[in-house]
């Protein structure tokens, strides 16, 4: 039986697995909340990880991270990412609205899947890679129910990752939005300082150092390297793999970075 304000559909069925589409209304935002849901096929109650994409995708590489995840006996859940076309005039403070509602929208998202049968409430996890953990760092900041966070490839201050990056598409936003606001770099890099609060280097006294792991690429342009490492220290300098790689040769080689994540929640949610 359908719940109000849900639709799920079973896209894939495999010996260990399922996946299904999940979308869930809000009643605060017209935009609903998609997830993908790889769930496993085992009775009983598993952990929970949710999941937290890349900027430039919903589903291309976390895919197979969730993949291995329900492979294992874990629910893996991709939040999909609110659309938001970047908007070079608006008010500054609309960086701000973005973050903010990226991370309400994980934990609107973890509100249901934890009332879902066969999702153990008390071994729940996070995972997010570039942006996806950027916003992974700040919900481990304000959500007490998941317990252990996996943060790759991710940095701040925001204003100083956004500043510095190479990344094209945030390149483009920056120099376009600094122009039509009659701002130069420095005062665009201060302005942004000012409004933005859901900031993970502002949020990390508010983390657990323990329960966290990292991924930091040594030659990463797109989330530059010394803002992963403020990131890193301003969370008390937790368990970290650090790789000679740089931003997608990093996520390239995430498969292999998969058995350290694995064996993180297993530790964590042994306890």
């Amino acid at each position: 039986q359908s719940e109000p304000g849900v639709a799920m559909r079973t896209t894939e069925k495999h010996p260990s697995y399922s996946v299904a589409e999940v979308t869930l209304s809000v009643t605060d935002s017209s935009e609903p909340i998609r997830l993908v849901w790889f769930a496993p096929a085992a009775s009983g109650q598993h952990p929970l990880i949710l999941i937290s994409p890349i900027r430039g995708s919903d589903t291309i590489v976390v895919d197979g991270c969730a993949r291995i995840f329900a492979n294992e006996g874990y629910h893996g859940v991709i939040v999909k990412r609110l659309r938001n076309d970047f908007q070079p005039d608006a008010p500054l403070s609309h960086v701000e609205d973005y973050l903010r509602t990226a991370v309400i929208r994980q934990r609107q998202a973890l509100d249901w899947l934890l009332t879902q049968p066969g999702v153990d409430t008390n071994r729940v996890g996070t995972f997010g890679i570039s942006y996806g953990g950027i916003i992974n760092a700040a919900l481990a900041a304000v959500e007490p129910r998941a317990k252990v966070h996996v943060i790759d490839l991710a940095g701040g201050p925001l204003p100083g990752v956004m500043r510095f990056s190479e990344e094209h598409s945030l390149r483009r936003d920056w120099d376009r939005s600094r122009r039509i606001h009659d701002l130069t770099n420095r005062q665009f890099y201060e302005a942004l300082r000012e409004v933005v609060r859901t900031d993970p280097v502002k949020l990390a006294p508010y983390v657990d150092r323990d329960r966290v792991l990292m991924l930091i690429a040594r030659f990463d342009s797109s989330v530059p390297t010394r803002y992963q490492l403020k990131l890193w220290r301003a969370l008390g300098k937790p368990r970290a793999d650090f790789v000679p790689l740089g931003h997608y040769t990093s996520i390239l080689a995430l498969p292999a970075h998969c058995e350290s994540i694995m064996q993180f929640f297993a530790e964590h949610f042994a306890q």
